[in-house]
């Protein structure tokens, strides 16, 4: 049985020549490639939809300091109540302090004292950690920052295990100041 070669097929296999005799042999097979990718005849009717890339949380580590509410979950299904759960910690707040170069002071898994960690991003996604390359596995990936509620979940996963993923959520920081409404003035008295 014999195959019929498309007109597409014999454009590749002429270009495929021609740059052969060319292009570097390294340079060849990225090109090769790339015109793979791009060879069929539908391929233009047809857009390809590449899914978008979540939006990688903003952070820095003066946004890290202060006072938050603490919780963990197991199951994402979880996330909205561990989050009220949380915020209900902060009378009994989870305490982020300025680090000595830079970082933030705040607690390892398995440590009884804190560690300066730093702010780490790596492969789209953000990290926080000892200082090192981003991703290791003594880092919590943040999953989620926004409307004062940090997510974060442990790189190791039997850190995952024991702790499971972790909820922070941005205490009020007591500073607000209240007006007393004056005392009436007391009336003299009459007699």
């Amino acid at each position: 049985m014999e195959r019929t070669v498309s007109a597409a097929e014999e454009l590749i296999r002429t270009k495929t020549t021609v740059l052969r005799r060319i292009v570097a042999p390294a340079g060849f097979a990225v090109l090769l490639a790339l015109a793979a990718c791009t060879s069929g005849v539908n391929d233009l009717a047809t857009p390809q939809l590449v899914p978008a890339a979540p939006p990688v949380p903003v952070i820095t580590s003066d946004e890290l300091v202060g006072k938050w509410g603490l919780g963990s979950f197991r199951n994402e299904a979880d996330l909205a109540r561990t989050t009220e759960e949380a915020r209900r910690f902060c009378n009994n707040p989870y305490i982020i302090t300025k680090g000595p170069t830079g970082g933030v002071m705040m607690y390892l898994a398995d440590q009884t004292q804190p560690s300066e960690v730093f702010v780490k991003t790596a492969a789209g996604r953000v990290y926080i950690g000892p200082p090192g390359p981003a991703g290791v596995i003594k880092d919590r990936q943040i999953t989620s920052f926004q409307n004062g509620v940090m997510v974060a979940a442990w790189v190791d996963p039997t850190v995952t295990a024991r702790y499971g993923t972790m909820v922070f959520v941005r205490c009020p920081d007591g500073t607000t100041k209240t007006t007393a409404t004056p005392a009436p003035a007391a009336k003299p008295a009459t007699g």
